[in-house]
């Protein structure tokens, strides 16, 4: 891995961690106020426990773990136009994507859950379903636009 795809790293981690504890920090400081029913909304309208506000968190590091195992092993995927000229070009570029949608889905998560707690506190804020929403589409778009460059590689 080169310096700048470390350092991409390094800084994707630190900002999905920055992000989580700042999260599970504002989870435990108004875990009082949280009434012990909240609207979950995948429950046809029945509320839920306050308790699964600890689902998503836990999915996100389920998640993040399972997609590094992609990150460590990028010929372990399928690829569009591989070469053997151009095969390390691919599998550098692979590995990039895979931590930015490693990190970003991540990200997803967490803002999710921070919409999820904010609502169930009553303050009504559009930002982090918003930042959300837009992390999301960023682990859409990253593997179209690997898709569509590999396709368009000369050797």
């Amino acid at each position: 891995m080169e310096m700048k795809d470390k350092k991409f790293k390094l800084l994707l981690i630190l900002i999905s961690f920055s992000i989580f504890c700042y999260h599970i920090f504002n989870l435990f400081h108004l875990w009082s106020d949280i009434p012990s029913q909240i609207t979950i909304h995948f429950t046809d309208g029945e509320p839920g426990s306050k308790f699964f506000l600890f689902v998503m968190p836990i999915i996100s590091v389920f998640i993040w773990f399972l997609v590094g195992l992609f990150v460590r092993n990028p010929e372990k995927l399928n690829y569009v136009n591989l070469t053997e000229e151009n095969k390390d070009i691919q599998y550098s570029r692979t590995q990039s994507v895979m931590i930015l949608i490693q990190n970003v889905s991540f990200m997803t998560f967490i803002f999710a859950n921070e919409a999820l707690l904010d609502n169930a506190v009553g303050m009504e804020s559009s930002l982090p379903i918003a930042i959300s929403i837009v992390c999301l589409v960023i682990c859409f778009i990253a593997p179209l636009y690997l898709l569509v460059w590999a396709a368009t590689l000369k050797y």
